[in-house]
C-alpha cells in the first residue's frame, strides 16, 4: 500500500519520495548537530566574552598604535575596580600597601609660621579632610591609586582671602586629555562629560543633564583665555591637578597598577573552584559496602532506605541515617570500609604558582597573602628589601604630591588681599610663548621649608641603634677623638628615628657652638649648662610638641652621659 502510494505521488508530482525522506533525514541531523553547538556554546560563553575583550583590547591598542584607547582604558579599570571587591588576593594586596603607606599617618608643617598658618588651615578645613587631608580620605586615595591609577585634584579658590578647596573628578567622568601639539607629556584641557542631577524640592522629583565642560590643567596659564572651545565651556576658576601612574610615561592615562595580577587571580580562583567541585564530588560516598548477590544488593538498599521518601509527612522517621559514634551490626559475608581517596585527590596547594605571579603582578611576598610559613620576613621589624623600598616610593610618591599641592596653595593665598602671607614675598610672571608662568619669589630671610614626614615603615631597635652610636664615640672606654658634641647628638637624634633634627638641634645648640673632637674636659655646651635656652622663645609654632620634648630630655640625658664618659676617660689619662 506505501509502495502505490508512494507511485501515485511521484507520478502525479514529479518528486522523487527517496530524495524527500534523504533531504529530511540531513536536515534532522543539522538540527541535532545546532542544539549541540549551541550547548557547547552556551557552556564556554563566559570564556568567550573573556577571549573577545582580550582581544577588543588589543585591538584598541594597535589602533591607538603607541597607548590604549579611552575605550580601552575604561574597560581595564571597571575589571580592576570589580576584583579588587571581589578578590580576596586583589583586594588583599590593594589594602596592604595602603596600610604600610598611611596606616601610622602623616605630619605636614612649614618652619616658617605664617606658611605653616596657610597650611594648617588648609589640611583642617573640613571638606578638605573629607576628600584629601584626613586618615579614611587618604587610606581611600591610596585604592584609587592602586586600581584605577589616575587621579584628578580639582581646586577651588576663594578670591578675598585665597583659601582653597580640593574635590577630585570621577575617573569615568574624564573623556579626553588635550595636549600640547609640540610636547604630549604637556596637558592644557581635561574634557568633562557628566550627568547633572537636580533636585526640585517642590516637587520632590530628579531630573538629569547632559553637560560637558573643558578644565584647564593647573599649569596652564595662557596669556588668552577663551571662555569656550568650539560651544564647549572652559573652566577657568577650576584647575586640575592629574596625578597618573601605571602605564609609560609618555601615555596621557595610566594604567591600573594591579591589571597585571587580575588574570592570574582569576586563574586561581578557577583552580581551588574545581578542587573544591572535585572534592565534594569524592565526599558524595563516604562509605563502600560488599555483599553478595544481587538480591543481597537489593535487601540491603532497602534496609539503608528511610521512611520519609514514602511521603507520608505525618508518619514518623522509622529508619532515620545513624549519627556521629553509631554501631554497625553486619551479617556473615558483609563488609564495610571507608572510601579510599588517597592518589586520586589534588591539593589546593597545587596552584600555588598561580599565587606567586599574583603575588609578582602586586608586587608583594607570599607571605603577605596568609602563609606565613614561607618566609621569614613578616615582622614590625624586617622585611624584604624590594618591598620595603616600594612602600617607600610611594611614601616618595605622595610627598611629591603633598608639595606640589601646597605649593599652589601658597601661590593663591599670596594672590589675595586679605592673605597674610602677602608680605612675604610677591607673584612674578613671567612670559614663555603663549604663556605666563607665576612664581614666588620670597623676601630674604623667610624660611620656605616644607617637612612632610611619614613614621618610619619598620619598627627600628632604637635601644641597640643609640648603643651603637655612644659605643661608636666613646670608642669602648677610649678617649673620644672623632667627632664634635654636636654633630655626635645629630647622630644620636637620628638612631632614635627623630623626624625634626634641626630644631631640636637649635633648641639644643642655639648658638651653633660645639665642643672640638679630643678636648679632654668639654665645657658647658650653651644651651644645655647656662640659662639662655630657658628664655629663648621655642622655634616653630612657638611650643614643643610633647613628644618633641620627651625626645629633647632624651637627647640631653644621652649628651651628660656622653660626658661623663668623656671625663672618665680624661681622668684616666692624666
Amino acid at each position: 500500500m506505501a509502495d502505490f502510494r508512494s507511485t501515485v505521488i511521484e507520478r502525479f508530482t514529479g518528486i522523487n519520495l527517496s530524495d524527500v525522506k534523504e533531504t529530511i533525514e540531513s536536515l534532522r541531523e543539522e538540527a541535532r548537530q545546532a542544539e549541540f553547538n549551541e550547548e557547547v556554546l552556551t557552556e564556554r560563553m563566559a570564556e568567550l566574552e573573556l577571549a573577545l575583550e582580550d582581544a577588543n583590547w588589543m585591538r584598541l591598542m594597535f589602533e591607538s598604535e603607541h597607548e590604549f584607547t579611552r575605550d580601552g582604558i575604561r574597560k581595564i579599570t571597571d575589571l580592576a575596580r570589580m576584583m579588587y571587591i571581589k578578590n580576596p588576593l586583589i583586594n588583599r594586596a590593594v589594602l596592604v600597601m595602603s596600610l604600610y603607606v598611611w596606616a601610622q599617618g602623616v605630619s605636614v608643617k612649614y618652619k616658617n609660621r605664617d606658611l605653616n598658618k596657610v597650611l594648617q588651615d588648609f589640611w583642617d578645613d573640613e571638606k578638605n579632610r573629607t576628600e584629601l587631608t584626613s586618615h579614611q580620605a587618604q587610606m581611600l586615595k591610596q585604592v584609587d591609586y592602586e586600581v584605577e591609577s589616575n587621579i584628578f585634584f580639582v581646586f577651588f579658590t576663594r578670591p578675598s582671602d585665597g583659601r582653597v578647596r580640593v574635590r577630585t573628578l570621577p575617573f569615568d567622568e574624564v573623556a579626553e586629555i588635550v595636549s600640547d601639539p609640540e610636547d604630549s607629556k604637556t596637558s592644557w584641557y581635561y574634557l568633562r562629560r557628566w550627568s547633572e542631577k537636580k533636585l526640585n524640592k517642590a516637587t520632590g522629583r530628579t531630573s538629569t543633564k547632559q553637560r560637558k565642560a573643558y578644565y584647564p590643567d593647573w599649569k596652564y596659564t595662557p596669556k588668552v583665555k577663551p571662555a569656550k572651545i568650539g560651544d564647549t565651556e572652559v573652566m577657568w576658576n577650576y584647575p586640575v591637578y592629574h596625578v597618573k601612574t601605571g602605564g609609560m610615561s609618555a601615555w596621557k592615562f595610566g594604567v591600573s597598577q594591579v591589571y597585571c595580577a587580575i588574570d592570574w587571580a582569576r586563574a586561581y580562583k578557577e583552580f581551588l573552584e574545581d578542587v573544591a567541585s572535585l572534592m565534594r564530588a569524592y565526599s558524595r560516598f563516604a562509605w563502600k559496602r560488599i555483599t553478595k548477590g544481587k538480591k543481597a544488593i537489593a535487601a540491603e538498599k532497602a534496609k539503608l532506605a528511610t521512611t520519609l521518601a514514602s511521603g507520608g509527612s505525618s508518619e514518623s522517621e522509622t529508619n532515620p541515617p545513624p549519627v556521629t559514634g553509631a554501631m554497625a551490626f553486619l551479617g556473615e559475608g558483609t563488609d564495610l570500609q571507608p572510601m579510599q581517596l588517597r592518589g586520586a585527590a589534588i591539593s589546593a596547594e597545587d596552584g600555588r604558582r598561580f599565587l606567586l605571579m599574583v603575588a609578582a603582578g602586586v608586587g608583594l611576598p607570599e607571605t603577605y597573602f596568609g602563609d606565613v610559613s614561607v618566609g621569614t620576613f613578616a615582622t614590625a621589624k624586617t622585611m624584604d628589601r624590594p618591598t620595603e623600598l616600594a612602600m617607600k616610593e610611594r611614601q616618595t610618591f605622595w610627598t611629591d604630591v603633598f608639595r606640589s599641592i601646597f605649593n599652589f596653595v601658597l601661590l593663591q593665598a599670596m594672590k589675595a588681599n586679605d592673605s597674610p602671607i602677602k608680605k612675604l614675598g610677591r607673584i612674578e610672571k613671567t612670559p614663555d610663548g603663549d604663556e605666563i608662568e607665576e612664581t614666588i619669589v620670597w623676601n630674604s630671610g623667610v624660611n620656605t621649608m616644607l617637612d612632610i614626614d611619614f613614621p618610619p615603615i619598620l619598627e627600628k631597635d632604637i635601644q641597640a641603634a643609640v648603643q651603637a652610636v655612644v659605643t661608636a664615640l666613646t670608642l669602648n672606654g677610649q678617649q673620644l677623638t672623632l667627632l664634635d658634641e654636636q654633630t655626635a647628638t645629630r647622630l644620636i637624634l637620628r638612631a632614635m628615628a627623630e623626624d625634626d633634627v634641626d630644631e631640636i638641634m637649635a633648641e639644643l645648640f642655639p648658638d651653633g657652638e660645639t665642643v672640638p673632637a679630643g678636648r679632654g674636659e668639654p665645657s658647658p655646651t650653651p644651651g644645655l649648662d647656662t640659662p639662655s635656652t630657658a628664655t629663648r622663645p621655642p622655634m616653630g609654632n612657638g611650643k614643643l610638641t610633647p613628644s618633641e620634648a620627651l625626645v629633647k630630655e632624651a637627647a640631653r640625658k644621652l649628651i651628660e652621659g656622653i660626658r661623663s664618659e668623656m671625663a672618665k676617660v680624661a681622668d684616666g689619662n692624666r
